[in-house]
């Protein structure tokens, strides 16, 4: 009965396992570079619907009676 790790003896899988190996390391590295502090979110949604929608119109009063 082959052991657990059997398919390292085969050329293939040893260059697809360090090439994965190799990518995960540069993936988190990149994380660690770039993710490294959270971000503060603002809320910051009247400017946003002002931006995107333009400010409100301005309807010229009416006095009531």
């Amino acid at each position: 009965m082959p052991g657990p790790l059997a398919f390292l003896k085969h050329p293939l899988a040893k260059e697809i396992g360090l090439i994965l190996l190799i990518k995960l390391v540069l993936l988190m590295g990149i994380r660690c570079v770039w993710f490294d502090a959270p971000v503060e979110v603002k809320d910051d949604g009247v400017q946003a619907g002002l931006h995107v929608l333009g400010a409100p119109p301005v309807s010229p009063e009416k006095n009531p009676k």
